[in-house]
């Protein structure tokens, strides 16, 4: 004989299934084909809650002044050929307006100079969440345009001698200064590997700034022993694109030996021209 459940139980038992869980449970079974996979369909349940969980979080602990962004994932890998929907993403909490920016506002200070450092910190406060924003994100978010984007980086790396972690420079994609031309602008700079690799953001260990800064010492040496671009690139296993950066950088430092390769006569001006030597967006 089945035994009767005790009476509060039967009375307040069924409360706890009125929730958000049981229903998207019963929209599986009902409309999605899931009655012989039940517990398929309540781990799917389980996954999705856990995904929304830091996006609720996240938006309770708003503050005035700051929004909620999504922002790529700062992971090993580049997504430069993935579709932004099949990007990693990861909630981000920014300070969109802050209490120094509207002191700033009274003191009278140049709108431009609040605005460079806006967009610093929120490049700094994403990537301390574990991700990186695009320069399009800046320009959705401050409604700048991209010229604009792309002078206030440049004028805040070279005012605090580093690098800005927007998505280009973090993951190297876009065309961009990557970590790669970074470290060869520093190199030319004076820099010894061990600062350049501090000066990175995010920061580098030293083998990596070794090797880059390898791949531009020969670069360097070949184009002074006289070799074609394309013969170059093939040696070394560049891209066009960056060897066209690395050329830009000797353009402006070591022209001579540019100017004596036979390869490139005629070409040197049109080089520096479409590759001037420093940050790009």
């Amino acid at each position: 004989m089945r035994q009767l459940r005790p009476r509060s139980e039967r009375t307040y038992s069924p409360l706890q299934d009125k929730t958000l869980a049981s229903i998207l449970r019963h929209l599986f079974i009902t409309e999605f084909g899931y009655g012989q996979k039940v517990v398929f369909a309540e781990v799917m349940i389980t996954r999705i809650f856990e995904t929304l969980e830091p996006f609720l979080q996240s938006v309770s602990l708003l503050r005035p002044g700051q929004l909620l962004w999504m922002a790529v994932r700062r992971d090993q890998r580049k997504h430069t050929f993935e579709w932004m929907k099949d990007t990693p993403k990861v909630p981000v909490i920014l300070d969109l307006v802050a209490d120094e920016d509207l002191a700033a506002l009274a003191k009278g200070e140049p709108l431009i100079n609040i605005r460079r450092r806006r967009h610093a910190r929120l490049l700094d406060q994403t990537l301390a969440q574990g991700g990186v924003l695009a320069q399009s994100d800046l320009v959705a978010l401050g409604l700048a345009s991209e010229a604009q984007i792309q002078g206030d980086i440049q004028y805040t790396q070279k005012a605090e001698d580093r690098i800005l972690p927007y998505r280009g420079s973090v993951q190297d994609i876009g065309p961009t200064m990557s970590h790669k031309v970074d470290v060869a602008r520093l190199l030319e700079a004076g820099y010894l590997e061990p600062e350049i690799g501090r000066k990175l953001s995010p920061v580098h260990d030293l083998r990596s700034v070794e090797r880059y800064a390898q791949a531009y010492k020969n670069v360097l040496k070949l184009l002074d022993n006289d070799l074609a671009p394309e013969d170059i690139a093939a040696i070394l296993s560049l891209s066009p694109g960056l060897l066209r950066r690395y050329m830009a950088i000797v353009q402006v430092h070591h022209p001579e030996v540019l100017a004596k390769n036979s390869h490139l006569q005629g070409v040197v001006a049109e080089h520096s021209q479409l590759h001037p030597e420093g940050h790009k967006s």
